[in-house]
């Protein structure tokens, strides 16, 4: 491997950061397995070894590494270390490729939740990148089981929850006291704003959100494919949905709001309301 990553070769030659993979995003538990199996049967090539998550686990040594420490740190990694991350990245995407033997194939990319908390990164090292995000209703959201990004007995979580109540100027010794619900708010908003400050309005990012998958799953897969600018495969399957991940969740008005007040702001950039939980 050599020492500079710009001269890490990927699919058709060219040089890592000139290739234009696929980046799935969403916060864990959301629905991101939908979004992995629907560009898989567009032809994308995700990995060699995809688990029932459908997660790409060739990616996760590395970004949990990078992930971990970034929301670790005092300050955002500087220059140097950037680069580090930036070359770490275009390496296991290279090692992921060869062990597939795919290099003559530009249609790739990777699907693990945990990359969206460092997005920026993603973006750097892949400038060209085509990205995926999936939002779901931040009650419906923190109302459902935990994700590792906002549980203490993992080392992502130890890493990621503190970094997320710090961002919401909450004091991280709260996280004791407060609820599992309440550590999915603010996961959730904390996930939610990397991505909003990391893209911005950019045309390279395409939002789905999880309700719209179950309401209009035609529309919303031929908008991914219109995305993606690539012809799928002539047998590629219809966007799959699973109507019982819909299914209504007990919720007290109270813990709601309380929820919303979290991650209202946020939400309402994305089109959603606490009425459409409510009613």
């Amino acid at each position: 491997m050599t020492s500079s990553s710009s001269a890490i070769m990927g699919p058709g030659g060219q040089p890592m950061h000139e290739t234009r993979p696929v980046i799935l995003l969403g916060r864990g538990g959301g629905g991101t397995r939908l979004l992995s199996e629907f560009v898989q049967g567009q032809g994308v090539f995700l990995g060699s070894d995809i688990n029932k998550s459908f997660d790409s686990v060739e990616w996760v040594k590395t970004v949990y590494a990078i992930a971990i420490e970034v929301m670790s740190g005092d300050a955002p990694p500087d220059a140097a270390r950037r680069a580090a991350y930036i070359k770490r990245l275009h390496e296991t995407a290279a090692e992921v490729l060869a062990r597939a033997g795919r290099v003559e194939s530009g249609y790739w990319g990777w699907k693990l939740p945990e990359t969206t908390l460092i997005c920026d990164l993603a973006k750097a090292a892949f400038p060209q990148a085509q990205c995926l995000h999936l939002v779901r209703h931040p009650v419906r959201a923190s109302l459902r089981r935990t994700h590792m990004t906002s549980r203490m007995n993992n080392p992502m979580g130890r890493a990621a929850l503190p970094a997320a109540y710090v961002h919401a100027g909450r004091d991280p010794a709260l996280i004791e006291v407060d609820s599992a619900h309440i550590h999915n708010a603010y996961s959730w908003l904390h996930q939610a704003d990397l991505m909003a400050r990391c893209f911005d309005g950019d045309p390279a990012l395409h939002i789905v959100r999880f309700e719209d998958t179950l309401e209009r799953p035609e529309a919303v897969a031929a908008a991914l494919s219109g995305f993606l600018h690539r012809a799928p495969p002539a047998d590629a399957p219809n966007l799959k949905v699973d109507a019982r991940r819909a299914s209504v969740i007990d919720m007290d008005a109270g813990e709601a709001r309380r929820i919303w007040d979290i991650c209202g702001a946020r939400a309402a950039t994305f089109g959603y309301t606490l009425e459409q939980v409510l009613a």
